[in-house]
């Protein structure tokens, strides 16, 4: 990864560097996981500098794989080896950076050069080996939610069902979760966003959980509604125009579409039956190594979709105070269509 990055970086002749110190991206481009490190490259050499905690796992892992492993004990250490480079030009990705971060890139450099666009279109694209583990993530996934639908009682608290899904995607060999789990009871799954608490399940609720975990640090990222007792009939019809808007997407989405086309065929689905203004989100969002990268599927995005590219498609609506209803796949372009990397396919409405 940090030669392909390299390659897109060093086209631009008046960039003579690249910095980047975000704990995720040096993980995507070395395959080395640090909380403390920079990676600089140069149109000669990448050094990776990290502190003694990593020095010595980091020489075994990345020497071999051509990146020099410098041991430094405290930011300023790399900030005067970044000046006595004499560098005119170094390029970051300013989207991410702190602020503090450029202001000590500009007092050593004369020019800084964004990298954003460099970096994120990397990113985008997966190759097979990232596929496979996002692919692993998601099985584990939904082996930790068919394990835990039996304990879905009465009384369970949201903080109970979400520690119940981690605990089994732990032990299907996920190394973390993708982010915080989201379960919400009730009239709490009106939030998309919703922060787990001490909500218990009474008959007659929605339940809404969203959820995933990482292998060896690629995300998967599904959501899933289940009714626990007796749902109304609007919640199955809007359960059902929900689902299709979904799987309409899932046929509709192709190699060359821009993400806000994407969008506009659930969003269009869904104002045919009167609950498209309940749709407040987008309709997915790119899943790799962050559960939040390109590309974007939302209202005005231009994101081209490309095949290899991994991303969620996930209508959903949201009535405040009374329910909300998300169906969530991680999917994959292949070959100019959509890829599921789900094995439950079937996703008509759970009664509990």
């Amino acid at each position: 990864m940090v030669k392909k990055l390299a390659d897109k970086i060093f086209a631009n002749d008046k960039v003579n560097a690249c910095l980047i110190d975000n704990e995720t991206q040096r993980y995507y481009l070395t395959g080395f996981h640090s909380t403390f490190g920079y990676i600089l490259m140069d149109k000669e050499n990448t050094v990776f500098f990290t502190d003694c905690r990593y020095f010595e796992e980091a020489k075994k892992v990345l020497i071999p794989r051509g990146v020099q492993v410098i041991s430094i004990r405290k930011d300023s250490a790399f900030f005067e080896f970044l000046e006595k480079k004499h560098y005119d030009t170094i390029s970051i990705d300013t989207s991410i950076c702190s602020f503090s971060l450029y202001q000590k890139v500009k007092a050593v450099c004369n020019n800084v050069f964004d990298c954003s666009k460099e970096i994120n279109s990397l990113m985008s694209v997966k190759n097979d080996a990232e596929i496979a583990n996002i692919k692993k993530a998601c099985n584990y996934a939904e082996k930790a939610l068919i394990k835990v639908l039996p304990s879905i009682k009465e009384g369970m608290t949201e903080n109970q069902l979400s520690a119940e899904i981690e605990y089994f995607m732990r032990l299907e060999g996920a190394e973390s979760t993708s982010f915080d789990t989201i379960v919400a009871f009730g009239k709490n799954s009106s939030v998309p966003h919703h922060s787990t608490g001490q909500t218990m399940l009474k008959k007659d609720m929605a339940v809404l959980i969203d959820f995933g975990c990482k292998v060896n640090g690629y995300c998967s990222d599904i959501t899933r509604t289940l009714f626990f007792g007796t749902p109304s009939e609007k919640f199955k019809t809007d359960y059902n125009s929900v689902l299709s808007a979904q799987l309409l997407a899932i046929e509709k989405i192709h190699t060359g579409m821009i993400g806000k086309q994407a969008d506009k065929i659930a969003r269009e689905y869904l104002d045919k039956n009167k609950i498209g203004y309940a749709f407040t989100h987008s309709l997915g969002h790119g899943i790799g190594v962050n559960i939040h990268e390109s590309p974007t599927l939302s209202l005005n995005s231009e994101d081209i979709l490309t095949d290899n590219m991994v991303f969620s498609i996930e209508p959903g609506v949201y009535f405040e105070n009374e329910y909300g209803i998300r169906i969530e796949d991680t999917v994959c372009l292949n070959n100019g269509k959509v890829e599921s990397f789900m094995h439950l396919t079937d996703k008509k409405l759970l009664i509990l």
